[in-house]
C-alpha cells in the first residue's frame, strides 16, 4: 500500500477570459487593483469566469475601521480549481509544518499537521444576484464539516493586469459582505503549453477501485484482490494550466469531531482517512512503460514533497494509475494499481447556473 498511496493525488479545468468591461479604481492593503465592472450585455455569466485554476495570493482580515490588511504571519500556498463541468477542488497547507518523528504521526503530530490545512473537492453554483458561489462539498478534511461553504466573490484586475478572486465567507450567522471579517485572493493561472498527451489528463476523475497484481520471471501470478475503501470519494484532478491535486478519502467510517477542534486521536482518524497533495504533472509517454510525474507542492504529510512516478494507462475513460513495484519474500513484483474514472459534467454544459449533484450518490 505504501507505493500505492505514493502514487496519487490533483485538479481539472477549463480558464476562460474574463469578460471585458469597465474598470474602476480600487485600493486596498495589497495596492491599487481594477475593480471589473461588467456591463448588462456581458456575453459570459459569472459561472463560466469561475472557470480556471488559481493560486493563492495572499488572505486579508478588516480591522474595526474596515480597512482591509493582510493577515499577520500569512505563510500559506494553496490552489482552488474549478471546471466548466461543474466541479471544484481546493487546498491550502501552511508552507512551514513539522515533519513526523517516524513515518506514522502520534496523535499530537497529527493535531498539529492538521492545523491551518484546508482540503476539501465538490460541486460549484453561482447566485449571480447576490454575487456568491457555493461550494457542495462531497468530501473535506474535516469530517463532518458543513457540506456548503458560502462564498461573497469578487474579481479584479491588478495593475499588472492578471485577473483575481477575492472570495470572502459568508458569516456563520448568514451576514451581509460588509459584516465579514476575512478574505482570500486567488490569483488566476495561465494555460500551460501542455502536449497532446497532457491534455488527455485534464478533467476531474473519481476512483473507482484499487487492485494489486503480482509477477515472477515475467508472468502473471496474481491480479485482483479489488478494495473499495475510498471508492466514490476520492478524485484526482488535472487543470489545462498543468497543476493537478489529489484527495482520497475514506467512504465509511468518518465521525465528526465533538467541538470545533480535533483532539490529538480525533486528529489522527480523520489524517488516516483523508490523504492528499498538489502540484505539476508532466506525462512521459515516450517512455516504455509510459509514466507521469507528479511534482508535490504541498501534502497532507509534512515535509513529504516528492517527485512521484505514477505508470498510467488510458482505456475509454478509465486512467490506472501506479507507483513502482516492490519486492515481496517470494520473490514477486508486487504493483498497486488505482482506477480513476474521468467524470462527465453535471447537468451538461448547458445548465447555466443549476449544476446538479447527482454525483453525489454515486
Amino acid at each position: 500500500m505504501k507505493s500505492l498511496r505514493a502514487a496519487l493525488i490533483l485538479a481539472a479545468v477549463v480558464s476562460l477570459p474574463t469578460a471585458i468591461g469597465v474598470v474602476t479604481m480600487d485600493v486596498s492593503a495589497g495596492g491599487p487593483r481594477l475593480a471589473a465592472q461588467t456591463p448588462a450585455t456581458k456575453s459570459h455569466s459569472d459561472r463560466e469566469r469561475f472557470v480556471g485554476t488559481y493560486s493563492l495570493v495572499r488572505t486579508e482580515v478588516r480591522d474595526a475601521n474596515g480597512k482591509w490588511t493582510q493577515t499577520p504571519n500569512f505563510n500559506s500556498i494553496g490552489y482552488i480549481t474549478y471546471s466548466d463541468g461543474g466541479y471544484m477542488g481546493v487546498h491550502i497547507m501552511p508552507k512551514v509544518r513539522t515533519r513526523f518523528a517516524a513515518a506514522q504521526p502520534t496523535p499530537e503530530e497529527a493535531q498539529k499537521a492538521l492545523q491551518g490545512y484546508t482540503a476539501y473537492f465538490g460541486s460549484f453554483n453561482v447566485d449571480d444576484k447576490d454575487k456568491v458561489v457555493v461550494h457542495h462539498r462531497v468530501g473535506q478534511i474535516n469530517p463532518g464539516g458543513d457540506v456548503d461553504a458560502r462564498r461573497f466573490y469578487e474579481f479584479v484586475t491588478d495593475r499588472r493586469g492578471i485577473e483575481q478572486l477575492i472570495l470572502t465567507p459568508v458569516p456563520a450567522n448568514g451576514g451581509s459582505k460588509d459584516q465579514a471579517t476575512n478574505h482570500l485572493i486567488w490569483e488566476r493561472q495561465p494555460d500551460a503549453p501542455l502536449s497532446a498527451e497532457a491534455r488527455k489528463f485534464v478533467g476531474f476523475h473519481k476512483l473507482l477501485y484499487t487492485d494489486t497484481l503480482r509477477m515472477k520471471d515475467g508472468k502473471e501470478v496474481f491480479h485482483g484482490d479489488k478494495v473499495y475503501t475510498r471508492a466514490g470519494t476520492s478524485y484526482i484532478i488535472y487543470t489545462p494550466t498543468g497543476h493537478m491535486m489529489v484527495h482520497l478519502m475514506n467512504n465509511e467510517g468518518r465521525t465528526k469531531y465533538a467541538a470545533a477542534q480535533p483532539t490529538p486521536e480525533e486528529a489522527l482518524k480523520a489524517y488516516r482517512s483523508y490523504t492528499g497533495y498538489f502540484g505539476r504533472f508532466v506525462p512521459y509517454d515516450n517512455q516504455t512503460p509510459q509514466f507521469v510525474i507528479h511534482s508535490q507542492q504541498g501534502t497532507t504529510a509534512p515535509g513529504g514533497y516528492s517527485e512521484q512516478k505514477c505508470f498510467y494507462q488510458f482505456t475509454g475513460n478509465v486512467l490506472r494509475l501506479g507507483g513502482p513495484p516492490n519486492l515481496n519474500d517470494a520473490g514477486e513484483m508486487v504493483y498497486g494499481h488505482l482506477y480513476w474514472e474521468r467524470l462527465p459534467a453535471l447537468g451538461g454544459k448547458t445548465a447555466g447556473n443549476e449544476v446538479t449533484t447527482e454525483f453525489l450518490a454515486h
